[in-house]
């Protein structure tokens, strides 16, 4: 007697675990399909030296913060040797930000030049490659691009870059651009041309605060 009473509880017991195992896979079918189940943690691997070097080349740095002192509204008086004697005079505005997250200095300039409506966009940044400041403007004078790059001095923090384009006479010729800090309200931007082998100052552009 006790042995049949045994056998029907182990009997039983086996009984409610296959019912227990065959009822657990479909509930957590449907708590998957609803979102109710438990998210699986999952380590986060370590980046590889690959990556890392990627997120490294990737992050503004100290060369990026210098560009914040050109960040602000700037009334902009501006001077073009485009011929020789006295120069072209004109003025404009210029609001400049810093975008991406830090790693471009945006320039939008509105004004005139040669009694023309002018407009200008230029970006500047720092190349953590290639360990040089680099430059992009456009303007509605002109359906091209011109690039450059260049260094800033360490001590005077003097920015100066180079970049190939066409000249006053639409032959193309190498500019040097130079940006000097004055002072927290006031910088000056010299644009220089090569002509016979020799530099010339053809635009000079004094920023100041508004």
């Amino acid at each position: 007697m006790m042995r049949s009473r045994f056998r029907m509880l182990a009997l039983a017991a086996l009984a409610l675990a296959v019912f227990a195992i065959a009822t657990a896979a479909p509930a957590a079918d449907r708590a998957r399909k609803k979102g109710t189940a438990s998210p699986e943690v999952k380590a986060t691997p370590a980046p590889d030296a690959a990556t890392a070097e990627m997120l490294r080349l990737a992050a503004p740095g100290a060369a990026h913060e210098k560009l914040k002192a050109m960040e602000g509204r700037w009334k902009a008086v501006q001077k073009s040797w485009f011929a020789p004697g006295e120069p072209t005079v004109s003025e404009g505005v210029s609001e400049n930000r810093l975008i991406m997250g830090g790693r471009f200095l945006e320039q939008r300039y509105t004004g005139t030049a040669m009694g023309q409506p002018y407009e200008g966009y230029g970006l500047t940044g720092y190349d953590n490659k290639k360990g040089e400041y680099t430059m992009l403007w456009i303007d509605n004078m002109a359906t091209s691009m011109m690039t450059g790059g260049g260094s800033m001095d360490a001590t005077t923090g003097e920015l100066t870059m180079k970049s190939t384009g066409d000249g006053p006479d639409g032959k193309p010729t190498e500019f040097k651009m130079v940006t000097r800090m004055v002072d927290p309200t006031r910088h000056v931007f010299s644009m220089y041309t090569t002509v016979d082998g020799k530099e010339q100052l053809m635009m000079e552009i004094t920023y100041t605060r508004m």
